[in-house]
Order: C-alpha cells, then structure tokens, then sequence
C-alpha cells in the first residue's frame, strides 16, 4: 500500500511526546498495582513458607481471571482505538457495553468458583494442608471483588483507549493507598486490629479493589468524559456489529486463555516440586512484574496509536511506530535484567524464607533476567503490534504453539523425567520465547499486521497493505 499525503510520519521528537503521554500514565499506574503485590508478599513473607505458597496460588486464581478479562477488553480495545482515531463516539459507546456483558459472564463464573469451592481451586496447585487453607480463606474473600471489578476493566481500557490515561491512574493509587493501610493493620493487627495474617491481607485487597471501581466510575460519569454514556447507549448495538467485532476479538481472548492456562500449568508443576520451589517461583514473579512497569506502558501506548494511525487510515505511520517500539525496548529489558541479576542477595534480603527457597528464588532472578530481553520482544510484537494492528489471529496461533508445543511439555519433562531443580525448570520453558522471537519477528517486517478494521465494509482494503 502506497503512502498517501494522510500518510507522512510524524517527526520522531512528537511520536515520542504522544508515546510517554500515553505510556507514563499507564506505566504509573502498573507501578501502583504492581506495588500492591511486591508490598502485600514482602509482608506476607514475614510469615512463613506456607503462607507465601498460599496466597501466590490463591494469586494466581485471581491472574488467570484478570488477563481473560485483559483477553475481552484487550479485543475490544483494538476498535476502541480505531474508532476514536475515526471520531465514532457512538460506535465507543456501544463497544464499552458489549465488553462490560462479556466481563461480568466471565466474572460470574469466577465469583462462583473463589466463594463456594475454594479449597478445590487452591488443591489443584498444592497438596500442602496449610497452604490449602490459608489459600482457600484468601481466595474466598477476594471473590466479592471479582463481578465489580469487570466495571473497572471496561472502563480503564476504553479510557486509555481514547487517551484519558490519567483518569484510570487516580483510581488505582486511591486503591493501593487503601490495600497498604489495610493490610498493615490486618495482617499484623496494628492500630488495634485484630492479627488476621493471610486473611487480613485478602479484605484489603477486595476492598481496595470496589474502591477503585467506584471512584473510576465516578470520575467518569461526573465530569463527563465521552465514555460516560446511558445504559440504553451502550447496550445499542446490532448483530452485524456483534459478529464484526467477534471476528477480531475472539482470537484475542482465546490467545489470553491457552496463554493462561499454560502458565497456570507451569505454577502447577511449580508447586508440585514443593512449597520451597512455589514460593521462591512467586517472590520472582513479583519482582518480574515489578520489572515490567515501564515496559506495560509502552506496550499499551504503542498499542494505542498504531489502532489511532490505521483508523485515520495513517499506515506507514503503523509500521515506523512498531519498529520505533521494538528497538527502544531492548536496550531498556538488558539493563532491567541485569539490575535484576545483580541485586538478588540485597532483594532476598527483605524476605523471611528457609534456605532452600531463598537458593532456588536467587537461581530462578539469574534465569528470569537473562531472558526478560526475549519476553519484551515478544510482548512488543504480539500487545502493541499485531494487536494493534488488528492482526490478532497471528499473534494468538503464535502464543498457542509456543505455550502448549514447547513450554508446558518442556515444563513437565524437566520437573518429572529430568529431575531438575526449579530454576532449571524455567530456564526450559524459556525455549519458548525463542520460538516466538523467529516467527514474530519476519511476520512484524511483512506489513501483513496492518489491518483497518473499522473502515466502512463498502470502502475496505481488498488486500492487507
């Protein structure tokens, strides 16, 4: 497809400006979530073993349910962007309530499971009573939020969709302020409050968590911002339009699902090499997310004004965006990682573990910061371009093939036939990352990703550009 005048590039100094406009808010605010968890396991950790396997695996109950519900709202957020790249509020309005109807199904379903079987949620990760316990009492406390909180991720998604990334960002420090406080007081029983440990820590989470969904709501409906719309509004969309925005996004929450629960089978092979291995996997996985915030930024930046671009029909723009985004994060996940690696005795420091974990979370930092370079690769080409793009069924066959061909039967060989330790383990399922690293890569330079999905059906594209 040839360059129009609509076409020309933005200087790189302006693409810049837009991007840390986007990418700080959003950054930020991964910051104060990530926070939440790195500051609720470092108190956690004062506990003992059993409690840190506990809630890392009631956790992880709750990630499986916040990347499907990152999986609808993700899809939805493609024609979001376009959309608002093409000045169609109405057609925003109608795809914020058909993403809220999908979260609030898949939210049922997970309230059902944390509040009425618990105990067999945690016991499929761990056949430790105690962490069967503690877990199944967390688990059951922060399934209140679950429902609520679909509101929040329809609402942050759209918004940052639209370029309101601010707005989301004061929500979740009010939460995360709330989850700190509470939790100092609950877990430990300071200022008066009774000690309740593990328990303590899963009422400051829910809590904080339908504080943050009622103030975004607020913030919302009240100013208004053009996301703020009437029931009937958002609930005004055809079949037509159902099954056109279906078509591009159920590759994108099937992609989050296998992706998911291929991770999921990872923690499970995790923890059944014992309470040791499990809690040293979840220290390092904080801190790996923790790693992440400025990555998550500008994944979801770059995500953005590649859908904006194609929507005003700008695709050279697309492409000169996406390739800015994959040379920018490499020199920064080198660096990351090697923070990572060399501060591993002064971060385990902090947390109250046997011997044998802290020898397999410092094994397991080596291996996560020698290949966070090839996951940030990754996320860059799959979130920021593909998704971007509108190409989401390339990006879901690609995750599908490496999680469930390569990770997860290089997970059980290495754990249950080769015997090795945790951390070699890992190093295994990392083989996946290169997998994806050779097929992303040439499809990211093909263009074949540049699809204008909002275009009107009699002037679509008859080729990919």
């Amino acid at each position: 497809m040839h360059a129009t005048d609509r076409e020309k590039v933005l200087p790189p100094r302006l693409f810049l400006s837009l991007l840390f406009t986007l990418a700080l808010p959003i950054s930020l605010q991964y910051l104060l979530t990530c926070s939440m968890a790195v500051i609720d396991m470092l108190m956690i950790g004062q506990l003992n073993d059993a409690a840190v396997a506990a809630v890392g695996i009631a956790n992880q109950f709750v990630f499986i349910f916040f990347v499907i519900q990152f999986g609808i709202h993700s899809g939805i957020a493609i024609f979001t962007a376009q959309y608002w790249g093409k000045q169609d509020i109405s057609r925003i309005h109608q795809l914020s309530g058909l993403g809220m109807l999908a979260g609030f199904a898949i939210g049922c379903v997970f309230a059902g499971a944390a509040l009425f079987f618990p105990a067999a949620m945690i016991s499929v990760f761990s056949s430790d009573a105690d962490v069967v316990r503690l877990g199944a009492g967390y688990l059951r406390i922060v399934g209140f939020a679950f429902v609520p909180f679909c509101v929040t991720f329809s609402f942050m998604t759209n918004m940052r969709s639209m370029g309101f990334a601010f707005v989301p960002l004061i929500a979740s420090f009010a939460a995360v302020v709330v989850n700190i406080v509470l939790n100092y007081c609950l877990i430990f029983g300071n200022f008066g409050f009774p000690a309740m440990g593990v328990a303590g820590a899963a009422i400051g989470t829910c809590t904080a968590k339908l504080i943050e969904t009622g103030l975004l709501t607020a913030i919302i409906y009240l100013k208004p911002y053009p996301l703020a719309a009437s029931v009937k509004k958002m609930l005004g969309f055809d079949l037509a339009f159902v099954k056109r925005v279906m078509a591009t996004c159920w590759p994108v929450f099937l992609n989050e699902v296998f992706w998911v629960t291929g991770v999921s089978m990872y923690k499970l092979v995790y923890a059944r090499m014992g309470t040791q291995s499990i809690a040293a996997v979840n220290i390092v996985a904080t801190l790996e997310e923790f790693l992440f915030v400025p990555f998550f930024g500008i994944f979801h930046a770059g995500s953005i004004l590649i859908g904006n671009s194609i929507g005003a029909k700008r695709y050279s723009q697309a492409f000169a965006y996406g390739k800015f985004m994959l040379l920018a994060q490499l020199p920064m996940a080198l660096g990351a990682g090697l923070v990572l690696i060399l501060c591993r005795n002064f971060i385990l420091g902090f947390y109250n573990i046997s011997l044998a974990a802290h020898d397999n979370a410092y094994y397991l930092m080596l291996t996560t910061g020698l290949v966070l370079w090839a996951k940030t690769t990754n996320f860059t080409t799959v979130v920021s371009v593909f998704r971007g793009g509108g190409d989401t069924r390339f990006g879901f066959f690609m995750d599908l093939s490496a999680v469930w061909c390569i990770g997860v039967p290089m997970a059980f060989t290495g754990a249950f036939v080769l015997h090795w330790p945790v951390y070699g383990v890992m190093a295994l399922i990392a083989l996946e990352e290169m997998f994806k690293l050779i097929i992303g890569l040439p499809r990211f330079f093909s263009k074949k990703w540049i699809k204008d999905l909002v275009a009107d059906p009699e002037i679509l594209p008859g080729q990919n550009p």
